[in-house]
């Protein structure tokens, strides 16, 4: 019997192990303080309750256990419902071995400092939960302190988006684990993610190729940002400024408001006036995408040359026809 006991019992905690295991540390540890917090209520109101004769003792402790189980439970609940808006990022909850860390999405120093990430949480098309791993805030502060203004402007703006992005309903947690080991931040970032079977959300080029080396998912905004633009085919027309010359003789380079570069062929005289250019041909690279094109007037110069030399000839047709009919 005692047997049956112990095997039941060790069922049962096995069983209450596994469920802790599935609940994130923050929510785990929020909940039992809602519920503490509920207990100790619980407890002082019991305590004002003056004791009279004319209640028995056992429904005394009846009333007791009640509202002990009413207010704890009303105390863990209402922990729990705020629990995502409650900042424990200084807490050291995030270990690698935490189940629902499983697919976060870890935030490099590229991507802050660009600032699209704000844009693409508040649009609500970004879910989940995001590491900002302490080594990247680091990096944006020393970047920030940078003597260069050219830096410093660009580190204090990947803090506003941090500060920005802690004010927006997207769970945000820092990670104080450090890699000591390791010198290079985007070696970090490669060993965060594999320790967290993560994914790297960046826009930097050589730590999208060496994450993809190692077998580590990256989310480039960059890539997003061009799968997003319009389809242009050839044959379209474009309406844009030639702003200077390109590499080969006789070119022009203008830009898309999407940035997209146009490369206009014999647009050389036509610099700081807004044209019209007809598409030839498009090269998609993974820095971007590439539109080649010429100038719509010098497309339409010909076209108008041919039609007035058929013009022509049809006329000189009609007055040969004429001439003939005259004669019969």
């Amino acid at each position: 019997m005692w047997a049956g006991f112990g095997l039941a019992v060790s069922g049962f905690i096995v069983l209450i192990e596994s469920l802790i295991r599935e609940v994130y540390p923050k929510t785990l540890l929020v909940g039992v303080l809602g519920l503490w917090i509920g207990l100790i209520t619980a407890t002082l109101v019991s305590k004002a309750v003056p004791e009279t004769s004319y209640i028995p003792e056992a429904q005394r402790i009846t009333y007791a256990v009640a509202m002990h189980l009413f207010l704890g439970y009303l105390g863990a609940v209402i922990a729990l419902r705020f629990v995502e808006r409650i900042d424990l990022s200084s807490s050291h909850l995030i270990t690698a071995d935490d189940p629902r860390l499983k697919g976060c999405k870890i935030l490099d120093t590229s991507v802050l400092i660009d600032g699209r990430l704000l844009d693409m949480v508040k649009t609500g098309f970004l879910d989940g939960i995001y590491i900002l791993p302490k080594f990247v805030l680091d990096e944006l502060q020393n970047i920030a302190d940078s003597p260069d203004p050219s830096r410093r402007q660009r580190g204090r703006r990947g803090l506003d988006t941090v500060r920005a992005l802690k004010d927006t309903d997207m769970i945000m947690e820092i990670s104080e684990k450090d890699y000591p080991h390791i010198q290079a931040v985007d070696a970090k970032l490669i060993q965060c993610a594999k320790d967290l079977e993560g994914r790297i959300v960046t826009n930097d080029f050589n730590l999208n190729k060496v994450a993809e080396i190692n077998n580590i998912p990256v989310l480039n905004i960059n890539d997003l940002s061009n799968a997003l633009k319009p389809v242009i085919l050839p044959g379209e027309t474009l309406t844009l400024t030639l702003l200077k010359s390109g590499k080969e003789p006789g070119q022009g380079i203008g830009y898309l408001d999407d940035g997209t570069m146009v490369v206009v062929e014999d647009g050389i005289a036509r610099l700081r006036d807004e044209v019209d250019v007809t598409v030839t041909s498009m090269l998609q690279t993974q820095a971007g995408r590439m539109i080649f094109g010429r100038l719509a007037d010098s497309e339409e110069a010909p076209r108008r040359e041919r039609e007035s030399e058929e013009s022509d000839r049809k006329e000189s047709a009609r007055k040969v026809v004429d001439l003939e009919l005259k004669k019969k």
